[in-house]
């Protein structure tokens, strides 16, 4: 399974808002889906924030704008790739979670908590 998502290619990038999670693949065969984990923790914690479609051995990005509740947060992200067999796999267990560093304005803060009460 180590061809579906290159290898060191999933990164995490915060713009102060939201945060860009990008991965590219190689190989899509079998593949159902990629499910985003996020945790505030490096060792463990990491819950479902997105599943994403595959469209083809490709370059993928996801927003994560659920990420804007906190001010200053590390964040760690995984990647869960699911097969048409039901079995999912991590396909970077030998590598570390990508970290991302991530502050948010006061202002956006609040105004994010706002905009969240009348989704």
């Amino acid at each position: 399974y180590a061809d579906i998502i290159k290898s060191g290619s999933i990164q995490a990038f915060s713009d102060g808002v939201n945060i860009t999670i990008r991965w590219s693949t190689e190989n899509e065969a079998n593949v159902v889906a990629f499910e985003i984990l996020r945790s505030t923790s490096y060792s463990g914690g990491f819950v479902p924030v997105a599943t994403v479609d595959p469209k083809g051995p490709s370059f993928y990005e996801f927003v994560d704008k659920s990420a804007f509740r906190r001010t200053t947060t590390v964040y760690y992200y995984r990647i869960k790739v699911k097969l048409t067999n039901g079995e999912s796999y991590f396909p970077a267990l030998n590598e570390p979670p990508v970290s991302v560093n991530h502050s948010v304005s006061g202002v956006r803060r609040t105004w994010g908590s706002i905009k969240a009460m009348f989704r």
